[in-house]
């Protein structure tokens, strides 16, 4: 088989990822944290939102969750920070881009572009 018509494994989701005050913190194994961050997180914020928003931490604010990975689809439930409601998250993390939209009680948000806040190497 060529190395053209191979399929490439998806590249799996890990990181910190904001879309203004909207933070999602992935891992490889399926967890994800959620989390609300006021002011909007900047990339220079990364480093500090590592060292607190951590899946071995409960966090007062902090819900966590599973998703799933099929490709380049990534979903999962969560629940809601403002009312305790189930809040449904779907979209695609293809290329290095990570793009979600929310619905809740039927009604979606359009997709949003999550950026990546790099966490610095120590």
């Amino acid at each position: 088989m060529s190395r053209r018509n191979r399929r490439r494994r998806p590249v799996p989701l890990s990181g910190i990822f904001s879309a203004d005050v909207q933070v999602f913190r992935f891992y490889p194994d399926g967890t994800v944290l959620d989390v609300l961050v006021r002011p909007a997180p900047r990339p220079e914020n990364a480093g500090a939102i590592a060292t607190w928003l951590r899946r071995e931490v409960r966090t007062p604010g902090v819900h966590t969750a599973r998703y799933e990975q099929h490709g380049k689809h990534v979903a999962f439930t969560t629940r809601g920070h403002v009312r305790d409601e189930e809040i449904e998250v779907r979209g695609t993390w293809s290329k290095g881009q990570l793009t979600l939209g929310l619905a809740r009680r039927g009604r979606e948000t359009t997709p949003r572009r999550f950026a990546r806040l790099d966490i610095p190497r120590r």
